[in-house]
């Protein structure tokens, strides 16, 4: 039977586009050839990595770096399994993108076909929205759906899956409506925005935790006429670092209670806390730490965020930006001037007590002075990406962010892996960006072979691997409560040698002397990059404080 002239394989990749989409991430598999095809016609690039977990981790870095939903495609059953734990990282940090996923032909999906399952009840629960597309003439139907599920309220991921023979039967053109942007989330109301201004002309030592929706919400010129109106000192969070530089007059630092000590006293203090763009999160001690008579406003455009573990003085259901256009008309002539000085500089001396620490008795370098020096050495605007072990929580409080979008971090979840797909992600969207994945001994080989996928799409990162030759985050509180450890030991391997071998530069740095050229000559190369350092294993304070 002859194709047909627009099938539907072709109608999703012209939607994605439509969308500003320019990279879907993927590995191969018959089912999704109809999509592959459509794409030479488009303005559209498959990227083809090595596994599907890294492809959705990249799809998820686009977000990140771009403010508007990524894609991956993945073929049926165990491809689109490979996705569930991206998915759920994904839901916990509140990013959106999309998987699509193959699926046999629709006559064929009671028969148990080769490598066939119904993933929906497995997908459902880690994502948005999860649906099955069985006509093409309903294919931007669901889009849209899944396009608004994402990109609504607090963000998320979506499925979708869209058997072969959707894929290849005749689909109508695309509509002529535009493709929906993100919505700007709810306005203020008059008397809302009076009663916050009461409530912070009323406070003496004001503190701002400034969240995620403040960047989906595109905000950080409000947060930033904010911030310099009232002088208020500030934290910042998950998506939400470098939404104001965070060496910024009135930074307290980052808003993780385990990372930054001088946090706790600050909220302590504070006799008003405004939540903005965000929830009472595990690392905000679900607010526990704040003081019993303090005034809480939090702010949200999803009324299942607004009071989350946390029953707020003032919640508001509303948009990051109007929240924080009241903030800026709103009157400080009651606060301690001296509040915010003293908020920064605690911070900032701890912060520099940290990044200055010593040559460690055995050699290499502390994992916090290697953080500092990686900041001083890298250009301004440099995009870093960390994880969820121990040496990612050094990295954490010490690598100050700015601008926005220009710091990575699974999250929530607490997955490893996500790592250098995001690098990579985070590259291709970007290619005049430097690009820093920061990830220990053990993060490394979760994904470390998607910095061949690196070399064959032309996305030089940087990968600095902090080898302390251990599961640190296990290993350290272990010896604390056992005064042993368990199986948790990683023999150095010579990941730098594995970069070279693939073609890329790599280089070994056991001194702080040598670090500066190793990084100047990783990024003169052009090429991706390994450049694998020498800590000890140092208990963060993070990790001592959650276990």
């Amino acid at each position: 039977m002859a194709a047909p002239d627009y099938p539907g394989g072709d109608l999703v990749v012209d939607l994605l586009a439509a969308r500003g989409v320019r990279h879907v991430f993927s590995v191969s598999g018959g089912p999704l050839n109809p999509i592959y095809h459509g794409t030479l016609r488009a303005p559209v690039r498959i990227v083809h990595t090595r596994h599907e977990a890294a492809a959705a981790f990249m799809a998820e870095g686009t977000a990140r770096v771009t403010r508007s939903p990524g894609v991956c495609a993945v073929t049926l059953g165990p491809g689109v399994t490979n996705t569930v734990t991206p998915a759920l990282a994904a839901t916990r940090a509140g990013v959106p993108f999309l998987i699509l996923g193959g699926q046999a032909p629709v006559s064929m999906l009671d028969r148990e076909p080769i490598m066939s399952f119904d993933p929906l009840p497995v997908i459902g629960p880690v994502t948005k929205y999860a649906a099955r597309v069985v006509d093409p003439a309903r294919i931007e139907e669901y889009l849209d759906a899944a396009w608004a599920a994402m990109t609504s309220g607090r963000p998320g991921p979506a499925f979708l899956e869209i058997p072969v023979d959707v894929l290849a039967g005749a689909a109508p053109p695309p509509s002529a409506r535009r493709a929906r942007g993100r919505r700007s989330g709810p306005g203020l109301a008059a008397e809302q925005a009076e009663r916050l201004r009461h409530l912070v002309s009323g406070a003496r030592r004001p503190l701002l935790v400034a969240g995620d929706d403040i960047l989906w919400s595109g905000a950080d010129g409000e947060l930033a006429e904010a911030v310099d109106h009232l002088r208020v000192p500030f934290v910042t969070l998950r998506l939400g670092r470098g939404l104001m530089d965070e060496r910024h007059p009135c930074s307290a630092g980052v808003g993780y209670l385990g990372s930054n000590a001088p946090l706790r006293s600050a909220l302590a203090q504070a006799d008003l806390v405004l939540l903005i763009g965000h929830e009472f999160e595990a690392d905000l001690g679900y607010g526990e730490s704040v003081r019993d008579d303090a005034v809480v406003i939090q702010s949200h455009p999803d009324p299942g965020v607004v009071g989350k573990f946390l029953r707020p003085d003032l919640g508001l259901v509303a948009g990051s930006g109007a929240v924080l256009g009241a903030l800026a008309t709103s009157d400080p002539a009651g606060f301690d001037r001296t509040w915010c000085e003293r908020a920064a500089r605690d911070w900032r001396t701890w912060r520099d007590r940290a990044a200055a620490a010593p040559r460690p008795e055995g050699g290499g370098i502390h994992p916090a002075r290697l953080s500092a020096l990686l900041e001083e050495t890298m250009p301004p605007g440099t995009t870093f990406v960390t994880s969820h072990g121990n040496i990612d929580f050094w990295a954490d409080p010490v690598l100050r962010i700015s601008p926005p979008s220009r710091y990575l971090r699974a999250g929530q979840s607490g997955a490893l892996g996500a790592e250098i797909p995001f690098g990579v992600a985070a590259k291709l969207a970007s290619p005049a960006a430097t690009v820093v994945v920061v990830v220990g001994d053990g993060g490394f080989a979760f994904h470390g072979l998607e910095l061949e996928t690196a070399l064959r799409y032309g996305a030089p990162v940087v990968v600095v691997v902090y080898d302390d030759e251990k599961w640190g985050a296990i290993a350290l509180p272990q010896q604390r409560a056992y005064g042993t450890e368990i199986e948790l030991d990683l023999p150095r391997r010579a990941w730098w040698r594995v970069m070279r071998a693939m073609g890329g530069h790599g280089e070994y740095v056991d001194e702080e002397a040598d670090l500066g050229g190793a990084l100047r000559r990783a990024l003169e190369s052009g090429l991706p990059a390994v450049v694998q350092v020498k800590v000890p294993s140092v208990e963060a304070p993070y990790v001592e404080y959650h276990s």
